[in-house]
């Protein structure tokens, strides 16, 4: 007799299969969007975009692992406070990235600026609300796709 494969629950195919997408289409908007920003393409500006992307993506993926611990501030956490510094940059270009990329993307480049001020301007309100909210949902899913992989998401949502 064969020793039984773990189950996996449809509900948790669907789950992480749209969070993979969704971090995907993050990455894919992260690059584009640093892209957009530096208003530049040649090989610097392609590398610190590919590079820069992957920080964020790997910062994000690693959410739990760096907030994992409740710790007071001590000299010896220092380097747990500057981890987790950088991981709020990290969170935070990814999101200004991703939502500037998003907004050019509905927009059509109607803005011939690309300041997130002027190409958020640019959009209808509902083009707007749709924009945020799939840069927020795109934003945190790497982060949610870290959570989840080892997790029963079926006891999660029970």
């Amino acid at each position: 007799m064969q020793p039984s494969q773990p189950s996996i629950s449809l509900r948790k195919l669907v789950v992480l299969g749209a969070l993979q997408l969704s971090a995907l289409w993050d990455l894919v908007t992260t690059g584009l969007g640093i892209l957009l920003i530096l208003d530049n393409l040649n090989l610097v500006a392609i590398s610190l975009a590919v590079i820069g992307t992957l920080i964020v993506v790997a910062f994000n993926f690693s959410t739990q692992a760096i907030w994992r611990r409740r710790q007071r501030l001590t000299a010896a956490r220092l380097p747990l406070l500057g981890l987790r510094l950088v991981w709020l940059t990290a969170l935070l270009v990814d999101l200004w990235t991703s939502l500037t990329c998003n907004a050019w993307f509905i927009g059509e480049g109607a803005s011939d600026s690309l300041a997130l001020g002027d190409v958020l301007a640019s959009l209808s309100p509902g083009q707007l609300i749709i924009v945020v909210f799939v840069t927020l949902i795109t934003g945190i899913s790497p982060m949610l796709v870290g959570y989840l992989h080892n997790r029963d998401i079926d006891s999660i949502l029970h």
